[in-house]
């Protein structure tokens, strides 16, 4: 198949209320296509689709949009709005009743996957096609990073809470990008340092540490969200980033004996695999789509 014999489509850069809170979000693709919607994760944006909605707008059309207190979309503040990955996913569906969007293909990567398994499981009517990458829901696919972070939560004192902060630095964030990296030299600077700019502003710092705190909700939920796959077996590509240390290869492959008709694929990369893989991983998106629809 030639993936490169139609036009490319623009990308818009619009932005939308939603409960109050402007929610910036990319687009492209011919309204008339399936709806393909990207998700992000920490500490990333829709800036990390960059490099795959053009290819993907030939066939798709491509929603990504930004969370609240990342990327472009609004801060609201910690007494006005709840930062808990219940209420990012009431975001999201609020997002897609707005768009009028009934049927999708969704992207579930790090913080994506439990935000969209929670919109899923109470609308599996939108699933037409699954994508995960590196979005976990197996403890066996738990790294040692958010262990060491859960149990710096659970102690609750100082010298743990100065441990936390670590976690919201330049170094960490560069770190999320580049361990595991087949090159270094592959990943574009400006993504870790544009998340770590956005970051930076006035208390998205306190945000993120309580979401973060919140991900504990994320495994307890994850047998749930297991039996809801199994039941249901919908269409499901896994791309992965194997050297990931954060969500491990072990979460893809129990994903994968779960799902007796999902494909698997390694990438010799890490935990952002698109920022060396992307245009792989794009062509593996189209490719299975046409495969099974």
């Amino acid at each position: 198949m030639d993936f490169g014999s139609r036009q490319e489509m623009k990308i818009s850069y619009k932005v939308i209320s939603i409960d109050s809170i402007k929610i910036s979000y990319r687009e492209a693709g011919d309204s008339g296509n399936p709806v393909l919607l990207l998700l992000h994760g920490f500490p990333s944006s829709s800036h990390m689709f960059r490099n795959i909605i053009p290819k993907l707008s030939k066939h798709f059309h491509v929603i990504a949009p930004d969370l609240p207190a990342f990327g472009f979309s609004d801060v609201p503040n910690l007494v006005t709005f709840s930062y808990t990955f219940e209420n990012y996913a009431n975001i999201v569906t609020h997002f897609l009743d707005k768009l009028k969007i009934t049927k999708a293909s969704f992207y579930l990567f790090d913080y994506g996957a439990p935000i969209l398994m929670r919109l899923l499981i109470k609308r599996p009517e939108m699933i037409e096609m699954l994508i995960f990458q590196n979005g976990n829901i197996y403890t066996e696919g738990v790294g040692d990073v958010l262990k060491e972070v859960n149990a710096l939560y659970r102690k609750d004192d100082f010298e743990s809470y100065s441990k936390l902060k670590r976690f919201f630095e330049l170094d960490y964030t560069k770190w999320e990008y580049t361990n595991g990296a087949q090159e270094i030299s592959n990943i574009a600077a400006e993504t870790y340092f544009l998340d770590q700019f956005l970051m930076e502003r006035e208390g998205v710092k306190e945000i993120q540490m309580e979401l973060k705190r919140d991900y504990s909700t994320n495994v307890a939920l994850y047998p749930v969200w297991q039996d809801f796959l199994k039941k249901l077996q919908p269409v499901t590509l896994i791309v992965w980033g194997e050297n990931d240390e954060v969500f491990k290869k072990e979460g893809a492959q129990m994903l994968q004996r779960d799902l007796a008709d999902s494909k698997l694929l390694f990438y010799p990369t890490g935990h952002f695999a698109l920022e060396e893989f992307g245009n792989d991983i794009a062509e593996e998106i189209i490719s299975y789509w046409y495969l099974n629809f």
